[in-house]
């Protein structure tokens, strides 16, 4: 159980450091990438998009942080955390569904789409589009061999 904690306590870290980036890139984006050449409808859907984008890293990090350090301070937490990531079932279930790739090309479109919104409308809709096809049939695999397995 010692191992697990040492890894939880390494994944602290690397979840503070992926929150401090976040926030910087928030702070950068907001200050040096306004696009104030977009029609205003335009302009709101993309600050909107990329401010939602943010706030659900924000989210997401700060929801395993909190977990992390609860599971950390209480040894029945930390026991119950390890069973389930060490589920042999949800492992199955992650490999089947390509969850590793899968996320990658998710993480990469969201990051393409929150760029090029200050760039090009086009570029903005096809990849916001594309990142929205993409995680739908993520879904519908991870559903899938959810109620397969």
């Amino acid at each position: 159980m010692e191992n697990f904690k040492k890894k939880l306590k390494f994944g602290q870290v690397l979840l503070a450091a992926k929150l401090f980036f976040a926030c910087g890139v928030f702070s950068l984006s907001s200050r040096y990438f306004e696009a104030g050449s977009l029609p205003g409808s335009t302009q709101d859907l993309v600050s909107g998009f990329q401010f939602g984008l943010i706030m659900g890293l924000f989210g997401v990090l700060l929801f395993y942080i909190i977990r992390n350090i609860r599971a950390i301070r209480n040894p029945d937490r930390l026991k119950q955390l390890h069973i389930s990531e060490t589920d042999e079932r949800k492992l199955f279930i992650r490999q089947n569904s390509c969850a590793t790739g899968m996320n990658f090309i998710i993480y990469g479109l969201a990051v393409g789409t929150a760029v090029s919104g200050s760039i090009n409308t086009t570029v903005f809709f096809t990849l916001m589009a594309a990142c929205f096809f993409v995680i739908s049939v993520r879904g519908v695999l991870f559903l899938y061999y959810k109620l397969k397995v």
